[in-house]
């Protein structure tokens, strides 16, 4: 009894975000919604910690490169230093550590998430399509702990034209100059900056945390009237290249005897939750819509 107490302790320390239940019947728009997720204070406090210290962590990823040449230039690249940034480096680690078993301790006494870690053990102990499906229709999680339903094996290589097949030819090519040689690579490392620091977040703004947060809400309300009203099935497809993609499927063939497929593309700020799937449905077609890596969750 003791070591199953302790089993389950653990997985809720290391267990999925749990958002929502999802109800047996659409929920009422004029009353408060009972089906969501409830966190205690000091859940959503750990929450809060592991937020910033992930904003942190891309922030130093970032800046790293700078900070070694910075220092190396000041000389400050001493052995007494690096002893000193291993101390706070090690400081710096017990805190997740200790924000990560507290708040393993709320999801422990809190019922409803003891409820929801029981059946997802079972499920990852007995993964089959049927209780899979059956556990994402119940229950509203980040699908991060979650394995993919389909897998791509292989992709389509395009071949882009090549200057030249000498690697000497293309150097004489695109770097005709000793000057344009020296900046070559220093060009290089300041647009990998650009693109980790701002380039992709202006491509694709909807992976922002923050607009993930201003979007919290109706993202759980698409995502409960889609699987509660239209009896969705939400499915994981990992790409050849090791990316997760969050889709959902309506399918109609059933009912109205329809043999065509709607498949849904949002923009670089949408989701399917929120966007253009209800138009289709609506018309009485099957629909298939998905989220691009890291929107949504």
């Amino acid at each position: 009894m003791l070591k199953n107490q302790f089993v389950l302790f653990w997985e809720c320390v290391f267990g999925p975000k749990l958002y929502q239940t999802y109800p047996l019947v659409p929920p009422s728009p004029t009353r408060q919604p009972t089906h969501l997720y409830i966190k205690n204070t000091t859940e959503t406090l750990s929450d809060i910690v592991f937020l910033v210290f992930k904003i942190l962590l891309g922030i130093f990823q970032t800046i790293c490169p700078l900070c070694i040449l910075y220092f190396y230039y000041k000389g400050s690249l001493t052995y007494e230093n690096g002893i000193l940034l291993l101390r706070l480096s090690s400081c710096m680690i017990i805190i997740p550590i200790y924000f990560m078993l507290l708040r393993g301790i709320s999801r422990f006494i809190n019922p409803t998430y003891k409820t929801f870690i029981n059946e997802f053990s079972q499920v990852k102990c007995n993964s089959t399509q049927k209780t899979r499906q059956k556990l994402l229709t119940k229950y509203d999680f980040s699908l991060s702990h979650w394995k993919p339903d389909y897998i791509i094996q292989s992709s389509t290589i395009r071949k882009l034209p090549m200057i030249s097949t000498s690697e000497k030819n293309f150097i004489n090519q695109t770097e005709v100059t000793f000057i344009e040689r020296l900046f070559h690579y220093p060009s290089l490392l300041f647009g990998y900056i650009c693109v980790n620091v701002f380039g992709r977040r202006l491509m694709f703004p909807g992976s922002l945390q923050i607009i993930r947060h201003m979007t919290n809400r109706a993202l759980l309300d698409g995502r409960t009237n889609l699987i509660v009203s239209h009896r969705a099935k939400r499915y994981i497809l990992r790409t050849s290249d090791g990316n997760h993609i969050d889709t959902i499927f309506v399918d109609r063939r059933i009912i109205d005897n329809r043999q065509t497929l709607i498949i849904t593309c949002e923009g670089n700020a949408g989701f399917y939750e929120i966007g253009c799937m209800m138009t289709p449905i609506e018309a009485g077609y099957s629909v298939l819509g998905w989220n691009r890596p890291g929107f949504g969750e």
